[in-house]
Parts: C-alpha cells; structure tokens; sequence
C-alpha cells in the first residue's frame, strides 16, 4: 500500500548499535558479509555444524498485521549443543521508523513477543538486524523449529507511516553457535510487499439535485496472507452531499461528515468506523446510497475513495495510506435529461466506476 500524501519520504534514523558479538554479527550479516571469528579454527567448532531451513512466507501486507513462518535448524554436528539465529532484513530507502518487525513465539508459554531491531542504512538500503538465541539444546542429528512471525507495519499502531513503503523486504538468516559467532548456514528469502485495494463498483453517471439518492458499493479487498485491523475505510463527497450506509439488517443510517481541517478538502465519512478490521484473503462490500441537497451546484462533482491503516485518533484521514481513483458524478437539475438518478446518459444500467490505480 503506496502512500500518496505529498512530500519526500521519510528518511530512517539508524540506531545505536548494540554492544556484544552478537550484534555485531547481525549487523555484518546484513550488509553481506559473514564475520568469522578465531575460534573458527578451534578444534571444538570441529563437532559443531548445522544446518538452516527458512520456510519464510512469499508476501506480506504492507501495514498489515505480521505473517507466521517457521525456521528449523539442524544439528549436523557429533555432539548436542545450542544455536542461535542472526536475522536481518533488507528494503527500500522509503522504509519508515518501525517499517518492520518481527516476533517469535515462547517455547515454554506459547505467547508471541517481539524482537528488538537494530536499524539503520547500508548502500542505499534500509537495514533491520537482530540475534535470537534459541534457548534449547538440540542433540546430535537432531533438529529443533523456531516459530516467527514478519510483518511490515509501517508504523506503529495508531500512528501509521504518513509517507513510506518498500515493495520488497529481503530476509536473511543465518545459524550460528554461541561463542564462535560462526556462520554455519545461511539462506536468503524475498518476501512481496503487497496492498489491500479500496474501489468503487457500480456509480451512476448522474444525480439529482434535491432528488432521489445514488446508490452503489465501496469493495476493500484484502488479496495479501496479512489481517488488518486499525482500518479507517473511507469515502470523500461534496459538502452538500448526505451519506448513508445499509446495515445487516437492511436499515439505513447517515454518516457523519469529517473535515480533516485542511480548506478545499472534501469532507469524508468513514463506512465501517475508524477502527475496523479485515481478515487475511478477504473482501467486504459496503452499500452506500448518497443524496445532494437542492442547493448543491449543477455540474460535475467527485466522490473519493481512500483507506488509512493506524490512523492516529486525533488526526482524521491520516496514517498509512491507500487512495484510488474514484468517480465522477453529474448533478442535474430536477426534470433534466438523464435525472432519474439510478441510469446513465444513455438510458442504461449504471456502469462500473473508472479503473482504480494507485
């Protein structure tokens, strides 16, 4: 999900560096280089080996929630001994503060907590490391499976990135014993950033001035394996417009108009609240009907179509945010040609609004 609120992206600050051999490796990994330490050489590392399997997921959704996945480590070695992971990430220079995170599940209670990132740029890149001991004693040929979670959340909640995005995050890891700081594997897995898509479907051409309503559908569709929540689904009309919704139980209600204080701006509505949530691989379908006042100016008029993910709670139509394209409506005057208000000029069925594009 691009954001399209106007100015440069937001730069990312880079951290201080945490202390101890164990950054340090995550911090190399990351910029492609493997550290290797004298102890490389030493004839306990001789029994020590191990191998890494990353089952990462193939995409993320951008401002989403955080994706499960498993790593499973190995033990190729002739002795029982623990490992611990170096993780890192790689994505674009747009990536804001809290751009990514990641978490891993408690062995002992089963709850997700997340792990602190190191952050900051190498060659043009945004760079998110951390070292995660794995707090088991693997047995010779035997293999333990470490339960994570990625997500690029572009924010934290309810204060989502205004003005950030990467289309890609490059995760690698790497095994390594404690003490050496060796690498012993290493695997590198691309993960898709993608978007959920607002749009409009089905928007008469024409309405009346004082007459009857317009009635059509708002479809946010969710196509990535990410839950949203924090969702702030919005529609953008003319300040003389009136805005309902139908509810489950087929009743209609009126929605209040938001300003977001800036002067020219349409005032929106939102049709689900400003928190609502939409599951992994999902679409909800809204019906929206839209009446303009007998004072409303004869011509063209916009309705706008947009979605905000961590919307902060006191400033509207803000956040991580998704705009399409939206539609075109012509006020007529009662009793002029094409006012009937649910056909076109021509005398059909409404057609679909234009093509949405980011």
């Amino acid at each position: 999900m691009r954001t399209i609120v106007s100015g440069r992206p937001r730069s990312v600050r880079g951290t201080a560096a945490r202390t101890g051999a164990a950054a340090v490796l995550a911090t190399v990994l990351a910029g492609g280089t493997v550290l290797l330490s004298a102890p490389a050489a030493s004839a306990s590392d001789s029994v020590r080996s191990a191998k890494l399997r990353v089952n990462a997921p193939a995409a993320v959704g951008g401002a989403g929630q955080p994706v499960e996945f498993t790593e499973t480590i190995t033990n190729t070695g002739s002795r029982a001994t623990s490992f611990g992971l170096a993780l890192s990430t790689t994505s674009d220079l747009g990536t804001p503060a809290y751009g990514i995170a990641m978490e891993v599940r408690d062995r002992k209670t089963g709850k997700w907590r997340p792990i602190p990132l190191d952050s900051g740029v190498h060659d043009g890149k945004v760079i998110h490391s951390a070292y995660l001991p794995v707090d088991v004693n693997i047995p010779a040929r035997g293999s333990v499976t470490v339960q994570l979670r990625i997500g690029a959340p572009m924010g934290r909640p309810h204060n989502g990135a205004s003005n950030g995005w990467t289309q890609s995050i490059d995760l690698r890891s790497a095994v390594a014993a404690p003490g050496s700081w060796v690498r012993m594997d290493e695997v590198t897995k691309t993960i898709k950033v993608q978007s959920i898509a607002p749009s409009l479907s089905r928007v008469p051409s024409t309405a009346v001035a004082g007459g009857a309503p317009i009635e059509f559908d708002a479809v946010l569709k969710n196509p990535t394996p990410s839950n949203y929540v924090n969702l702030a689904n919005a529609l953008f009309v003319d300040p003389h417009a009136t805005v309902q919704v139908r509810r489950p139980n087929g009743t209609w209600t009126t929605l209040k108009k938001v300003s977001d204080g800036i002067p020219g701006d349409l005032p929106g509505v939102y049709l689900q609240g400003r928190d609502s949530s939409l599951r992994a691989n999902s679409t909800t379908t809204v019906r929206v009907r839209v009446s303009y006042d007998a004072s409303t100016p004869l011509g063209p008029t916009a309705i706008g179509r947009c979605v905000f993910v961590n919307e902060p709670p006191t400033r509207p139509f803000r956040g991580t945010t998704n705009c399409v394209k939206g539609a075109t409506v012509q006020i007529v005057a009662p009793g002029s040609k094409g006012s009937k208000g649910t056909k076109n000029s021509k005398g059909q069925p409404p057609a679909k609004a234009a093509p949405v594009g980011k």
